[in-house]
């Protein structure tokens, strides 16, 4: 069995914005960058093959730097937009998290100002899990991730952690090289 509590914090969300975006969803990150890599450098080609270079050359080094600056631009929208949704709930940085991780499934008791609320989350209603040096994500639907410090793990170890998720089958992405030997 393993436990952990853990207390909303604003720099655990921005980097879950930041690991969201370039890991989780990291192909349909970069899909519309890769299209503009491709065509900047069908641009170059075409200007080294045709007699308007300079045309051809700047169309591509626009859209290069395009390619170059779209995912930035998505991750500081994305901060801004889950800064500004913790901002607008005063009780963001007051809510604590406790976990209780099982065999089959993890209790969450979310502890607000004195309210309790309690839930029984089986691992097959987890989307998905990911694991990273010092985190543990839980996706469980509808737009909702459960931030996981290792450090918040009061109970048990982050390797009991990751062999508890292991019954989530490939939804849970281990990082091995955090496992000790």
């Amino acid at each position: 069995m393993v436990r952990a509590s853990y207390t909303n914090d604003l720099r655990d969300l921005k980097k879950l914005c930041a690991f969201h975006l370039f890991v989780a969803r990291g192909p349909q990150t970069f899909a519309v960058s890769a299209m503009f890599a491709l065509i900047a450098v069908f641009f170059f080609v075409m200007s080294a093959v045709g007699g308007n270079a300079a045309l051809g050359c700047t169309a591509g080094a626009v859209l290069l730097a395009a390619a170059a600056i779209l995912p930035l631009i998505r991750f500081l929208l994305q901060s801004a937009k889950m800064k500004k949704a913790a901002a607008s709930n005063p009780n963001y940085t007051a809510t604590r998290q406790e976990y209780t991780f099982g065999e089959e499934n993890f209790t969450l008791r979310i502890c607000v100002r004195g309210k309790e609320e309690e839930y029984a989350i089986p691992y097959a209603q987890v989307l998905r899990a990911y694991e990273t040096k010092e985190y543990f994500y839980l996706y469980i639907g509808g737009g909702k991730v459960l931030i996981l410090p290792k450090g918040a793990i009061t109970e048990g170890s982050a390797d009991e952690l990751a062999a508890c998720l292991r019954a989530m089958g490939k939804r849970f992405r281990e990082k091995r090289s955090c496992r000790r030997a």
